[in-house]
């Protein structure tokens, strides 16, 4: 039987709950008798899924650092005194459990978002490099699914030191999937020859699970369904923290009195719980408040699909609210500020609806809305003809079949 597990991934972020659910619904389509183990950041009570999920958090990823793990009397001592201090048994039994999975595992398949590059500090980068040396000290063949990479300009003093670490370490991988065209760049400027493009895998994948496939006993929470041809608004607090503050928070609150204005039906949607205390910020200066309606909850990603599915279209700035819109064949007006925004719209014949939040030009996104508003049947036929062509082809089969076109790996030092 085949082992896989399924490394930075965790399940409070949608987005990343989701590409773990594509990853392992896509390995159960090629072996539906593998086992699958995600290998969580963030550590979720497992019994809420029907899938097995350890805490790889930074307490495990210290005893892996210092190879303390697999210490048979100093391992349980460790974890109890850790338990104790943090006052949590999550760790308790599972320390075991992680190191007979990576022994037993057939490979390793990370499923991080973005975590190697300049748009953040280097401690992410660090965190994948890691977990590829756990991969090589256990002998196991590890491939990076689509996620984003580079820019590579920290402007610090040991960028070249920590890119020679890059070099070195993502070398050994299998293969490597990049999401975005200057990820690939990025890293083939580094002399990588493992290295291919490829979409997300929550859009690339044909298959995806409904939620009641991934929760036992699940029962189908009351959800404030949006009215039939309604618009979807969706925040992303990391525009505040990118973008100027209050200029985003004006961009929000002008584009919501447009659309009001325009006599559009309006929903805000959280998708995430670091984003509700952002929405009673921009209502509190929307002109006609009581007009805007709000979907709120702990939705699963299988539940926000089915949510924003029933949208015309969406005006949002969460990358995977974008994914989810494009799965579902809704069209998006996208607030990023990075070149994963407009990668993703390019797949979709989108790039005239992508805007720069750090200098969004609130003019034309205006402009743009109200083409929007004209144009999104039309917009809705090319998405989903694009989707359609997008997933006759596989990423996740692909990867199977490069880590079965290669040997196993001896374990180093």
């Amino acid at each position: 039987m085949k082992k896989f597990i399924i490394t930075g991934i965790q399940m409070r972020n949608k987005g990343s709950q989701a590409m773990f659910l594509s990853l392992y619904s896509g390995l159960k389509a090629r072996y539906p008798d593998c086992e699958v183990i995600g290998f969580a950041n963030k550590y979720d009570e497992p019994e809420q899924y029907d899938f097995q999920l350890l805490p790889y958090d930074y307490f495990t990823r210290l005893l892996y650092r210092y190879r303390l793990s697999s210490v048979p009397v100093l391992t349980p001592l460790i974890t109890s005194f850790a338990g104790f201090w943090r006052k949590t048994d999550k760790w308790n039994g599972n320390v075991g459990q992680m190191e007979q999975a990576l022994r037993e595992a057939d490979a390793i398949l990370d499923a991080s978002g973005y975590t190697l590059g300049s748009g953040w500090g280097k401690g992410g980068g660090r965190l994948l490099l890691q977990t590829i040396r756990i991969a090589r000290r256990y002998g196991k063949k590890i491939i990076l699914m689509p996620q984003s990479f580079g820019p590579f300009d920290w402007g610090e003093d040991d960028d070249e030191q920590f890119l020679a670490e890059v070099k070195h370490e993502l070398s050994y991988c299998t293969k490597i999937y990049a999401r975005e065209i200057e990820g690939y760049e990025c890293l083939k400027a580094l002399g990588l020859q493992n290295v291919e493009l490829s979409a997300d895998m929550v859009i690339r994948e044909n298959a995806f699970p409904q939620a009641c496939d991934i929760h036992p006993g699940y029962q189908q929470p009351q959800i404030n369904y949006p009215e039939s041809g309604a618009v979807g608004f969706i925040i992303n607090e990391n525009v505040f923290r990118i973008g100027n503050r209050e200029a985003v928070l004006d961009l929000y609150v002008k584009l919501l009195d447009k659309l009001l204005n325009d006599g559009e039906k309006v929903y805000i949607l959280n998708t995430s719980t670091a984003d509700f205390h952002l929405v009673e910020k921009v209502l509190a200066k929307v002109k006609r408040r009581d007009r805007v309606g709000v979907i709120s909850g702990e939705y699963s990603s299988p539940e926000l699909i089915d949510i924003i599915g029933r949208f015309k279209y969406v005006v949002a700035s969460r990358y995977h609210s974008v994914v989810f819109a494009y799965r579902s064949g809704v069209p998006a007006i996208i607030l990023g500020w990075a070149s994963k925004y407009v990668d993703l719209a390019a797949h979709f014949q989108q790039q005239d609806y992508v805007f720069d939040i750090r200098d969004p030009g609130v003019d034309q996104i205006l402009k743009q809305v109200k083409k929007m508003g004209a144009n999104h049947e039309i917009e809705s036929q090319r998405i989903s003809e694009c989707l359609a062509n997008m997933q006759t082809t596989s990423v996740i089969q692909d990867a199977l079949g490069a880590l079965e076109r290669i040997g196993p790996t001896a374990a180093a030092a």
